[in-house]
Protein backbone atom coordinates (compact mmCIF):
# COMPACT_ATOMS: atom_id res chain seq x y z
CA UNK A 1 0.00 0.00 0.00
CA UNK A 2 2.84 2.33 0.88
CA UNK A 3 4.60 1.93 -2.74
CA UNK A 4 1.30 3.09 -4.35
CA UNK A 5 0.64 5.94 -2.20
CA UNK A 6 4.27 6.80 -3.27
CA UNK A 7 3.81 6.10 -7.11
CA UNK A 8 0.42 8.03 -6.74
CA UNK A 9 1.96 10.96 -5.30
CA UNK A 10 4.80 11.14 -8.11
CA UNK A 11 2.23 10.91 -10.65
CA UNK A 12 0.47 14.09 -9.35
CA UNK A 13 3.90 15.92 -9.72
CA UNK A 14 4.78 14.42 -12.92
CA UNK A 15 1.55 14.57 -14.61
CA UNK A 16 0.90 18.73 -13.23
CA UNK A 17 4.33 18.91 -14.91
CA UNK A 18 3.54 17.04 -18.08
CA UNK A 19 0.51 19.84 -18.47
CA UNK A 20 2.58 22.72 -17.37
CA UNK A 21 4.97 21.73 -19.99
CA UNK A 22 2.62 21.15 -22.90
CA UNK A 23 0.66 23.91 -22.17
CA UNK A 24 3.88 26.56 -22.20
CA UNK A 25 5.23 24.93 -25.38
CA UNK A 26 2.08 24.89 -27.36
CA UNK A 27 1.77 28.34 -26.93
CA UNK A 28 5.41 28.63 -27.97
CA UNK A 29 4.87 26.99 -30.80
CA UNK A 30 1.73 27.13 -32.96
CA UNK A 31 1.74 24.36 -34.93
CA UNK A 32 -1.12 21.18 -35.57
CA UNK A 33 1.62 18.79 -35.02
CA UNK A 34 1.83 17.71 -31.11
CA UNK A 35 5.15 19.40 -30.35
CA UNK A 36 3.85 19.46 -26.26
CA UNK A 37 3.47 15.76 -26.14
CA UNK A 38 6.68 14.67 -28.71
CA UNK A 39 8.58 17.16 -25.99
CA UNK A 40 7.41 15.25 -22.69
CA UNK A 41 8.29 11.89 -24.62
CA UNK A 42 11.26 12.54 -25.51
CA UNK A 43 12.64 14.98 -22.29
CA UNK A 44 10.79 11.67 -20.00
CA UNK A 45 12.55 9.15 -22.25
CA UNK A 46 15.63 10.47 -21.69
CA UNK A 47 15.18 11.31 -17.60
CA UNK A 48 14.24 7.53 -17.26
CA UNK A 49 16.98 6.49 -18.96
CA UNK A 50 19.73 8.59 -17.37
CA UNK A 51 18.47 8.35 -13.42
CA UNK A 52 17.81 4.69 -14.01
CA UNK A 53 21.35 3.52 -13.08
CA UNK A 54 21.79 5.56 -10.20
CA UNK A 55 18.31 4.61 -9.03
CA UNK A 56 19.08 1.30 -8.98
CA UNK A 57 21.00 1.39 -5.80
CA UNK A 58 18.75 3.52 -3.95
CA UNK A 59 16.00 2.63 -1.39
CA UNK A 60 14.33 4.21 1.60
CA UNK A 61 13.88 2.17 4.87
CA UNK A 62 15.30 -0.63 2.97
CA UNK A 63 12.30 -0.22 0.71
CA UNK A 64 13.24 0.50 -3.48
CA UNK A 65 10.40 2.94 -2.80
CA UNK A 66 12.71 6.06 -4.31
CA UNK A 67 13.30 4.21 -7.81
CA UNK A 68 9.31 3.36 -7.91
CA UNK A 69 8.43 7.31 -6.86
CA UNK A 70 10.71 8.68 -9.11
CA UNK A 71 10.24 6.43 -12.64
CA UNK A 72 6.72 4.76 -12.22
CA UNK A 73 5.36 8.22 -10.51
CA UNK A 74 6.96 11.20 -11.86
CA UNK A 75 8.42 10.12 -15.23
CA UNK A 76 5.07 7.84 -15.92
CA UNK A 77 2.85 10.66 -14.62
CA UNK A 78 5.26 13.26 -17.16
CA UNK A 79 5.66 10.85 -20.04
CA UNK A 80 1.81 10.49 -22.29
CA UNK A 81 2.02 7.82 -24.58
CA UNK A 82 -1.64 7.30 -23.75
CA UNK A 83 -2.21 10.87 -25.26
CA UNK A 84 0.23 10.32 -27.75
CA UNK A 85 -1.93 7.44 -28.90
CA UNK A 86 -5.25 9.75 -28.87
CA UNK A 87 -3.54 12.81 -30.52
CA UNK A 88 -2.34 10.54 -33.06
CA UNK A 89 -5.56 8.31 -33.64
CA UNK A 90 -6.97 12.00 -33.89
CA UNK A 91 -4.94 13.38 -36.85
CA UNK A 92 -5.30 9.93 -38.47
CA UNK A 93 -9.21 10.25 -38.32
CA UNK A 94 -9.16 13.78 -39.36
CA UNK A 95 -7.28 12.82 -42.48
CA UNK A 96 -4.03 14.35 -41.98
CA UNK A 97 -2.17 10.81 -42.48
CA UNK A 98 0.76 12.06 -43.10
CA UNK A 99 1.09 14.48 -39.60
CA UNK A 100 -0.19 11.05 -37.84
CA UNK A 101 2.39 8.96 -39.40
CA UNK A 102 5.08 11.55 -38.52
CA UNK A 103 4.04 11.96 -35.05
CA UNK A 104 4.05 8.13 -34.76
CA UNK A 105 7.29 7.36 -36.18
CA UNK A 106 9.42 10.54 -34.33
CA UNK A 107 7.77 10.09 -31.00
CA UNK A 108 8.93 6.48 -31.08
CA UNK A 109 12.32 6.91 -32.55
CA UNK A 110 13.15 10.20 -30.44
CA UNK A 111 12.13 8.37 -27.29
CA UNK A 112 13.94 5.34 -28.02
CA UNK A 113 16.99 7.07 -29.18
CA UNK A 114 16.54 9.41 -26.09
CA UNK A 115 16.35 6.63 -23.10
CA UNK A 116 19.71 5.31 -25.16
CA UNK A 117 21.40 8.75 -24.49
CA UNK A 118 20.05 8.64 -21.11
CA UNK A 119 21.11 5.40 -20.08
CA UNK A 120 24.70 6.09 -21.30
CA UNK A 121 25.15 8.83 -19.76
CA UNK A 122 23.59 7.82 -16.82
CA UNK A 123 26.21 4.69 -16.67
CA UNK A 124 28.73 7.24 -16.74
CA UNK A 125 27.88 9.36 -13.89
CA UNK A 126 26.69 6.77 -11.71
CA UNK A 127 29.32 3.81 -12.87
CA UNK A 128 28.19 0.43 -11.21
CA UNK A 129 30.95 -1.16 -8.59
Amino acid sequence: MKAALIVGLGSFIGGSLRYLSVVWIERKFESPFPVGILFVNVAGSFLIGLATPGLERIAWNGEPLMPLFLTAGIMGGFTTFSTFSLQTLKLAQSGQWSMALLNALASVACCLLSVFAGLKLGQLLFPSS
